[in-house]
């Protein structure tokens, strides 16, 4: 079995690292993961117990300066070896390793470092061993599922490409049919009000991050009053249906009708 060594009490880009060999190389799949102190001497890596972010192998920064992390060390080797999957799943992970690169160099913005961010507490300043592999299985969890956010995010854009523009007395609307698109993702594309359409659960949600929008509530309730239609209580999202509330009742308004809707209330 293959080990993966780091320093006790690892940080984010160690962990990334570590991830990454697990995920996308398959002799690492089940491999172990064990920890020495960041200051030891002597122990040379092997072809089967690999460093990573420590003990001065080819995944160990310290000796490259501020041009690398652990992170980007692994991705460009297994990027090397055609480990790495193209299309979405690459396009994600670069913004992935991007952002773990800045964070570990002390590049990125204020916020990364802030007490909400993923480094202030993946690292609990313990330093046993037992609660650094529970370090690094929170971390792999937490890198799966940023991985699986940016993928979404990716098929977003391409999902936006299609997107419908249209005027009403709010201001430029758009509509687009996507699982993907999100209120988050509407946010930057400069908008005053949206409708997303999930195909997946005939769900719908209209959005505007500035103005009250009830008045698009009275109108689908009038145009398809058996619906279940929710008014949020900030009065900027009306829904209907979603994957959290699988039981409620889709409406029959068609995408065009929606639209429509949106463009007259």
């Amino acid at each position: 079995m293959k080990t993966l060594v780091t320093h006790i009490n690892p940080h984010l880009d160690d962990i990334c690292g570590i991830w990454l060999l697990k995920k996308f190389n398959p002799e690492f799949k089940v491999a172990k993961v064990e920890f020495i102190s960041a200051s030891h001497k002597g122990e040379k890596e092997t072809e089967d117990r690999i460093f990573v972010g420590t003990g001065g192998g080819k995944f160990d920064e310290h000796k490259e300066g501020l041009d690398s992390c652990a992170g980007t060390l692994v991705y460009e080797s297994l990027e090397k070896e055609g480990l790495i999957p193209e299309g979405s799943t690459k396009q994600a992970l670069e913004k992935l390793i991007n952002w773990n690169f800045l964070i570990d160099t002390g590049r990125g913005s204020d916020t990364q470092f802030n007490e909400f961010s993923v480094q202030s507490f993946i690292r609990t300043k313990d330093n046993s061993s037992e609660t650094s592999l529970k370090s690094v299985g929170l971390g792999e969890e937490i890198l799966d599922r940023i991985l699986e956010v940016l993928k979404r995010k990716e098929q977003s854009i391409i999902d936006w490409e299609k997107a419908v523009e249209f005027e009403t007395r709010l201001g430029k609307g758009f509509a687009v049919i996507s699982q993907t698109v999100d209120r988050e993702f509407c946010r930057e594309q400069g908008g005053d009000l949206y409708l997303m359409y999930d195909p997946k659960y005939k769900s719908v949600q209209f959005f505007s991050p500035k103005v009250d929008i009830e008045a698009i509530y009275n109108k689908v309730k009038q145009l398809d009053s058996e619906a279940d239609w929710f008014l949020h209580q900030s009065h900027h999202m009306v829904i209907c249906g979603s994957s959290s509330a699988p039981e409620s009742k889709s409406t029959k308004l068609s995408f065009e009708e929606l639209v429509e809707a949106a463009k007259n209330s």
